[in-house]
């Protein structure tokens, strides 16, 4: 019998390839940039928490979320928002 050809062989032959295929597949994927600014507006920090920037608007309104004001500037401070995942962790 031809070990060539036997469906084990061909089988290896595949995985082989897909796990090449995968590991090439996660290594161009860069993982995603952490903020680089300390202060962050609500969509900023919406998109850091995986919520919508009226969502984060509401929770500062609510006093959920404290902010620092600069003016009429409003900003997210990213030390505060990590807390906030802190005390939601289970």
């Amino acid at each position: 019998m031809n070990t060539e050809n036997s469906p084990e062989t061909l089988m290896n032959t595949a995985i082989a390839a897909i796990r090449l295929q995968v590991l090439a597949e996660l290594r161009d994927k860069t993982p995603a940039a952490a903020p680089t600014r300390r202060l962050l507006t609500a969509k900023q920090a919406g998109e850091y928490l995986g919520r919508s920037e009226h969502a984060i608007r509401q929770m500062i309104h609510k006093r959920q979320l404290p902010v620092v004001r600069d003016g009429r500037n409003v900003r997210l401070d990213l030390r505060d928002l990590d807390a906030r995942i802190d005390d939601l962790r289970v």
